[in-house]
């Protein structure tokens, strides 16, 4: 009896992608129209560590440079992005873990920031969301969001 395996070898691609974010206003007046503008600017994510999974498992990390950006080797396929605090199970800000509600941090976890389809000859990089996107009293999971509304007065 005789076998013969065929099958396309595929090969690594060399890729190179483009992290940008938005910076939100934060302060608690009333933004001006040039302070709403200057929010809506994307803005490179420079130096920013990314854990690279597949299939569940985490396979690669990478750094993006000053300006936003990264040049890997990956075979043609899809890959979920995860910033550093998902990847070790912390909190966004690495304040204590008592200040988030624990089941629903889980939750985050499981949440990539980005996903990445490679292809031959495409290349899609979708974007959901960065935690420098978001102000510190709006990050998810909170127990106290220190809103002005929240704010128990004597």
């Amino acid at each position: 009896m005789c076998f013969a395996l065929s099958g396309i070898a595929q090969k690594k691609l060399k890729v190179e992608l483009t992290f940008k974010y938005t910076k939100p206003y934060c302060g608690g007046a009333k933004p001006t129209a040039a302070m709403v503008e200057e929010s809506k600017k994307e803005l490179p994510l420079p130096n920013h560590r990314l854990y690279v999974y597949q299939d569940n498992k985490c396979i690669d990390s990478l750094r993006t440079n000053d300006s936003g950006n990264v040049i890997v080797k990956y075979y043609p396929g899809t890959y979920f992005l995860f910033e550093t605090w998902k990847h070790f199970k912390k909190t966004p800000d690495s304040s204590p873990a008592k200040d988030f509600f624990g089941d629903c941090l889980a939750k985050e976890w499981a949440k990539p920031n980005y996903k990445v389809v490679i292809a031959e000859d495409d290349l899609k990089m979708i974007y959901y969301e960065i935690s420098l996107s978001r102000c510190s009293n709006q990050y998810p999971c909170l127990k106290v969001r220190h809103l002005p509304s929240q704010i128990k007065r004597k």
